[in-house]
């Protein structure tokens, strides 16, 4: 009964986090679906660190702030909410690739949104699930909780991942279709 309790627990977690980050990166594809202005271009960059030492650079310490420490924080709760409920996820290279991926996913949806896509988000985000990794680690320690990672990686924290993309396209489907 307790595993069930903390798997439920996790699912929700998980699912209320990435709605949140789909929602504020754009990371659906729905702006595509009716295309407006075949003139915008995409906003790529591939440069490693190009962008962060652009936006360092600018006199806006605020934004320069917002922009870094955002794209770092917002994976920290992936690399503590995956290995925590899914013993299978507790190899620092498992919850590190999957925050590389799912940063890469968001990347290449915001190509169809006519948003930035930038390595540098890339690098921030994979970094910021292996802090999370970490803090897991650390909470682990603290309460007692085995950081050995089960044999099976359980497949649930990726169908959480997706099935939460596919509501929010269809959440925002009929808005963009009614134009």
């Amino acid at each position: 009964m307790r595993r069930r309790t903390n798997t439920a627990a996790g699912v929700i977690l998980l699912a209320v986090y990435w709605y949140f980050v789909i929602q504020l990166t754009g990371g659906t594809p729905t702006n595509f679906i009716i295309i407006r202005d075949f003139a915008r271009t995409i906003n790529l960059s591939l440069i490693p660190f190009h962008d962060i030492a652009e936006v360092l650079t600018t006199n806006d310490v605020v934004g320069s702030v917002i922009q870094i420490v955002g794209n770092l924080v917002m994976f920290v709760p992936l690399g503590v909410l995956v290995p925590l409920f899914w013993s299978g996820w507790r190899s620092p290279s498992r919850t590190i690739g999957l925050g590389l991926c799912m940063s890469l996913f968001i990347e290449i949806n915001q190509l169809f949104t006519y948003r930035a896509t930038s390595v540098d988000d890339l690098i921030l985000n994979t970094l910021g699930a292996a802090v999370g990794w970490l803090c897991f680690l650390l909470v682990a320690r603290l309460f007692g909780v085995d950081t050995r990672a089960g044999k099976r990686l359980e497949k649930l924290p990726i169908v959480i991942l997706f099935a939460v993309w596919m509501c929010c396209i269809a959440l925002e489907l009929p808005t963009f279709l009614a134009y």
